[in-house]
């Protein structure tokens, strides 16, 4: 690249190489630098060709009655400075093994939202189980307490026993539950005060996948 700079600032067509002890070493030509240019497109060319001949999706590269991928993500109480990276892991992880970008965000978006309320409203923090199957995604978001006095009132959008400490960093608005419900499929909420709170989220694998959600950040 340099030597194309001069190339185009000087004029001329070709220009000495030295080596470190200014020794001439050969010399360069515009014509050499567009050979190694179409070359290195070949092989761009043909590396994107071999990508497109691999198998669609993950699921499709496996022979098995009944295959699934499980994942496993901690998450600390407190730690906001970690905060969406169990999502943004999850989400990585569902567009490599060749899920749609439409149903890899419904997930990442549900998981975030479950995964903030494990740094919240936990007392030891919690763990989050994705379990990857071709037809359907299970995504569980579990803890050990304090647990929920009333789950119902706990799914209506904006009740939230955020602090307000909470609120101000930009937390706590009470739509988590709410986004999780528009982006899954199927929502299931458990909890038990003193116990914990064990929420499941189920997204079915379609060719079509479409989410609408409020910003909570």
């Amino acid at each position: 690249m340099e030597a194309l700079r001069r190339f185009e600032k000087t004029g001329i067509g070709r220009m000495p190489v030295l080596d470190a002890r200014n020794k001439l070493v050969g010399i360069i030509t515009r014509g050499d630098i567009t050979v190694a240019l179409l070359t290195a497109l070949q092989e761009l060319y043909t590396e994107a060709e071999a990508i497109q001949q691999r198998p669609q999706h993950f699921f499709d590269a496996l022979e098995s009655e009944n295959t699934s991928l499980l994942l496993r993500y901690r998450i600390q109480k407190g730690d906001f400075a970690r905060g969406g990276d169990a999502s943004a892991k999850l989400k990585r992880a569902l567009l490599r093994i060749g899920s749609s970008p439409q149903l890899a965000r419904r997930v990442a978006i549900a998981t975030y939202e479950a995964e903030i309320n494990l740094i919240i409203h936990t007392t030891d923090g919690g763990l989050i189980l994705a379990d990857i199957q071709p037809n359907e995604i299970t995504v569980v978001a579990q803890d050990s307490g304090p647990g929920m006095e009333d789950v119902d009132l706990a799914r209506q959008p904006g009740y939230s026993t955020a602090t307000s400490e909470i609120r101000e960093m930009g937390f706590g608005a009470g739509m988590g539950l709410t986004n999780i419900e528009r982006c899954a499929d199927k929502m299931s909420l458990w909890s038990a005060v003193g116990v914990g709170t064990r929420l499941q989220m189920t997204f079915r694998v379609s060719p079509e996948e479409a989410c609408e959600t409020e910003d909570t950040a």
